[in-house]
């Protein structure tokens, strides 16, 4: 039977997904990574054991270890974004297949969010200031969507006079739903009003058309092996109203994947959920086991995540075992009879091998025999060669 993987972050999201995407997608030869949800404000490093890394965004972690890409429909496009990491990775980024339904993130989305996440000085959201959520509400008005396969069909000029009214009707709506006035206001709308920002972004969109493949999802019925990369985290779910108004605007876990695996042939199918062996959180929004000692003490680092303008600081905190348990049971509803169930644990080699909790460590098996786990995925280390994999029922037993 062929497969599938499901790499799903158990947490507030940089657990380590991309690492794991590029380890599955390194067990076979015919492989299609698939985008099953958020879009190019994911940040997913991959590092390689001849010394490349990049941090995916756009285009599938299973690029260097030669896997295809399928942008799902549930997946936002944003050619400009593509065109800035297809020009970094060339050759590496495979063949890449764009389903005709995903929405296309404009110039004015990126600019509407970047606009008032700054008006919220201290009080951000956290946003990457791509302009996620901002496509999402445009595309909630039918006057105003825009869908790929739709775009690829209209006369150029047409289609920048649909985005010119775009700008000119739709924006200053918005800004004043977000109190953006004044000088702000005007502001905005200048760079809006640009005929060259418009041209520039459709050079960009047609440079993306003529790298990718438009294709339905049926596509990934030539793979052997489709590993499904999930973007952010189970504690970052849009319907985790426990976590209000700090989340992202999708599904992050297994709920778009299932949609998708349900229309499909049966595949051999693998859920794994990735943790650090301590949490983060980038962004605003509640943090219960936040410490602001635990990376001194531990050494804590990250080379991706660096302080920046939308996103600050990023934070450091204890694992905290009670809300990650709670995390994959909400999830695990939308797994079907059958699928197993997998635990990776990544950044082990910062804790002495541990899981860090308030009151004390775990061991990673402990975890992975809570969450009742088939497989147990051990990392110390950035490379798919620092990946060490057991099985767990085994491993009990021989504990006995």
């Amino acid at each position: 039977m062929k497969k599938a993987y499901a790499v799903i972050g158990a947490n507030f999201g940089d657990e380590g997904k991309g690492l794991m995407t590029d380890y599955y997608c390194r067990l076979s030869h015919n492989v299609i990574n698939i985008r099953s949800n958020g879009g190019a404000q994911a940040g997913h490093t991959v590092c390689t054991a001849d010394g490349k890394r990049h941090v995916f965004s756009h285009i599938g972690s299973g690029g260097f270890a030669g896997a295809d890409t399928y942008l799902s429909e549930y997946f936002i496009l944003n050619p400009m974004l593509f065109s800035k990491e297809a020009a970094v990775l060339g050759k590496d980024m495979g063949n890449i297949f764009i389903d005709s339904r995903c929405i296309v993130t404009l110039p004015c989305d990126m600019l509407l969010n970047q606009f008032v996440e700054t008006m919220r000085g201290k009080s951000r959201h956290g946003s990457c200031g791509v302009g996620i959520f901002e496509t999402i509400v445009r595309n909630r008005d039918s006057r105003y969507t825009l869908r790929y396969g739709d775009m690829l069909k209209a006369d150029r000029k047409i289609l920048a006079a649909r985005i010119n009214s775009i700008n000119m009707e739709y924006c200053p709506k918005r800004a004043d739903d977000f109190g953006i006035t004044g000088r702000a206001k005007d502001d905005l709308m200048d760079i809006l009003g640009s005929e060259l920002l418009t041209e520039n972004y459709l050079d960009d969109l047609y440079a993306m058309a003529a790298q990718c493949r438009e294709a339905d999802e049926q596509v990934i019925e030539q793979y052997d092996t489709a590993v499904f990369e999930g973007a952010q985290g189970l504690m970052l779910d849009q319907y985790r109203e426990d976590y209000f108004p700090h989340l992202t605007p999708s599904s992050t876990g297994m709920k778009n994947i299932r949609a998708i695996l349900d229309r499909l042939e049966k595949r051999d199918t693998e859920v794994c959920y990735v943790t650090r062996s301590f949490f983060t959180r980038h962004g605003a929004g509640r943090f219960d086991t936040e410490s602001k000692d635990i990376a001194k003490q531990f050494g804590l680092y990250d080379k991706t995540n660096a302080p920046n303008e939308f996103q600050g600081n990023f934070r450091y905190g204890w694992f905290d075992l009670p809300e990650f348990m709670a995390s994959l049971a909400l999830d695990r509803k939308h797994m079907a009879e059958g699928e197993r169930l997998s635990i990776a644990v990544t950044h082990l080699d910062m804790t002495e091998d541990t899981i860090i909790c308030p009151t004390g460590r775990l061991m990673p098996e402990d975890i992975a025999y809570m969450a009742i786990a088939d497989k147990l995925y051990k990392v110390s280390g950035e490379t798919a060669d620092d990946v060490v994999c057991q099985e767990v029922m085994e491993k009990a037993l021989s504990r006995r």
